[in-house]
C-alpha cells in the first residue's frame, strides 16, 4: 500500500495483516483526490473510521493543512501512527483513540472542517449512526462537504447534514458519494468533475 500522489508520492504504508481492515484501494485514493486537488489543499480533513489512515495520508500529502484521524481498535492505532511518522506529517496530523459516534466529542469544539471522509464497516449501521450524532456537532464548516464511502449496493440518502448529493462514482463494489451545500459546489472541484444535481449521478463500474 503507498501514497498515489503529492508530496510523499509511492511513499509505501504499513497495512494490517489478515481481513478485519479493509483499507481504500489505491484506485480509489487516486481518483477521489483527483478530483478533489482544487480544494484539498490548505484543507481542514477529518479521516473517520481511519484505520491505517492512507485516506488521511493523501489528503496531507495533496497539501491539506491538517488531518485528525480517528481510530479506537487498538490493533490498528500503532499502525496508524507509524504511518502518520513515515510521511513526515506528525505535526500537521492529530489521532482521535476512541470509537465513533462518541469520539465526535473528542475533536476540537472549535473545529470547523472542510471535508468529513467516512468510511465505516460496510456491513454494519455505524454510518447512519455517526451522522445522527454529526448532526448535533458543529464540525464542518458552512461550505464543509462530506465524502461517503460505501458499498456500492448500499442505498444512502440523496441529502446527508443539510448537503445535496451531486456526485456519485462506483469502482467494483465500492461507491464514493460526495455531498456538498449547493452554492459554489463545482467551483470546489476540478479535472472537469463539477457536481452534478442531486439525481444526476455518475455509476462508473471498476474491477
Amino acid at each position: 500500500m503507498r501514497i498515489g500522489g503529492g508530496a510523499v508520492n509511492r511513499r509505501q504504508l504499513r497495512s494490517v495483516p489478515g481481513s478485519a481492515v479493509r483499507p481504500t484501494s489505491g484506485r480509489v485514493r487516486q481518483a477521489l483526490f483527483n478530483i478533489l486537488r482544487a480544494s484539498v489543499e490548505d484543507a481542514i480533513f477529518v479521516d473517520l473510521y481511519a484505520g491505517t489512515g492512507s485516506v488521511g495520508l493523501e489528503a496531507l500529502s495533496h497539501g491539506a493543512r491538517h488531518v485528525y484521524f480517528v481510530e479506537h481498535d487498538r490493533r490498528v492505532l500503532p499502525i496508524l501512527r507509524a504511518n502518520i511518522q513515515r510521511c513526515a506529517v506528525v505535526e500537521r496530523s492529530t489521532v482521535v483513540a476512541a470509537a465513533l459516534p462518541q469520539a465526535l466529542r473528542k475533536l476540537p469544539v472549535t473545529l470547523q472542517a472542510d471535508m468529513l471522509f467516512l468510511d465505516p464497516p460496510y456491513a454494519s449501521d455505524l454510518a447512519e449512526a455517526t451522522l445522527a450524532a454529526l448532526a448535533e456537532v458543529q464540525l464542518l464548516a458552512a461550505h464543509g462537504m462530506v465524502i461517503w464511502q460505501h458499498a456500492a449496493r448500499h442505498q444512502v440518502p440523496d441529502v446527508v447534514l443539510g448537503r445535496p448529493c451531486g456526485w456519485r462514482r462506483r469502482y467494483g463494489a465500492t461507491q464514493l458519494s460526495l455531498y456538498a451545500p449547493q452554492e459554489g459546489r463545482a467551483a470546489a472541484l476540478s479535472g472537469g468533475e463539477a457536481l452534478a444535481s442531486a439525481g444526476d449521478v455518475d455509476r462508473r463500474e471498476g474491477d
